[in-house]
């Protein structure tokens, strides 16, 4: 009773992910080199959450309550990382030619092709730094509401970012799909050259994540869309430079060739 009373609704998000994966591991064993190794920290997480959470004071430290409310922080970047060891595994039947399709049917081209005709290294590093904002996106958002009298829109701003994250997460395992600039590769004449940082950039964040089917649906414009809508709420001053950085990094996804455009769609409604 004394746990169930001090569970937020971002720990349910989380503890109800946690398990799921966890439990696909088993599942697909016979799939999966060293399967034992996913449920068996997604099971020492929850445990050590609840401990924490049982051993917090009623009246917590500052320390304390930060990271009570911070650890998904700390918590999203292996979950993300892990799933480049699970989804293609466990279906390993990439869906690219089928949104390819869907995109072509939706507006009569291929749209990371087309844009060729306006790539110029300008734009190129102005689209790769928009797109590396997603990484700070949420800290922008949730930081500034970390203050007395506006925990409840942090809540809420946690809440929605896991739901953004995690449901994005589970949908790679159901459609997954690397993305244009492998799939269309062969059609893609221009090579992305930028300024100074876009090729770097570009390949930390290749080596940085791994080799992920992360394309259907876009992450990265439904975490921005849903900052921009929070921020539109709760953070008057950011919203008119949030709402340019969101447009920009959903576009930067297409131009980058990092998603199709139905990716970007399904993120938006996502």
């Amino acid at each position: 009773a004394k746990l169930r009373s001090r569970l937020t609704a971002s720990d349910v998000i989380t503890c109800g992910y946690l398990p799921v994966i966890g439990l696909l591991a088993p599942v697909f064993a016979a799939y999966l080199a060293q399967w034992w190794w996913y449920p068996l920290p997604h099971a020492l997480w929850i445990l050590a959450l609840a401990i924490f959470l049982l051993k917090l004071p009623a009246t917590p430290p500052p320390w304390a309550l930060f990271l009570r409310w911070w650890y998904p922080a700390v918590l999203i970047p292996p979950i993300f990382s892990e799933l480049q060891f699970l989804v293609h595994p466990i279906n390993p039947v990439d869906l690219d030619l089928q949104l390819i399709a869907m995109d072509f049917a939706l507006l009569g081209v291929h749209p990371t092709v087309w844009l060729e005709r306006y790539t110029v290294p300008w734009l190129t590093e102005y689209m790769q730094l928009a797109y590396i904002t997603f990484y700070f996106l949420p800290f922008i958002l949730c930081a500034p509401l970390y203050r007395p009298g506006q925990l409840r829109a942090f809540r809420t701003a946690l809440c929605a970012l896991l739901l953004g994250y995690y449901v994005s997460y589970l949908l790679y395992f159901l459609t997954p799909a690397r993305g244009p600039r492998f799939y269309l590769a062969s059609s893609q004449s221009i090579p992305l050259t930028g300024l100074w940082l876009a090729t770097p950039l570009q390949d930390f964040l290749d080596h940085l994540e791994g080799v992920q089917r992360d394309a259907f649906p876009s992450g990265h414009t439904a975490i921005a869309v849903i900052v921009m809508v929070l921020a539109f709420w709760y953070q008057h001053r950011l919203r008119y430079p949030l709402l340019l950085v969101t447009t920009s990094l959903v576009l930067s996804t297409v131009y980058l060739r990092y998603h199709y455009v139905v990716d970007v769609i399904a993120g938006i409604l996502l």
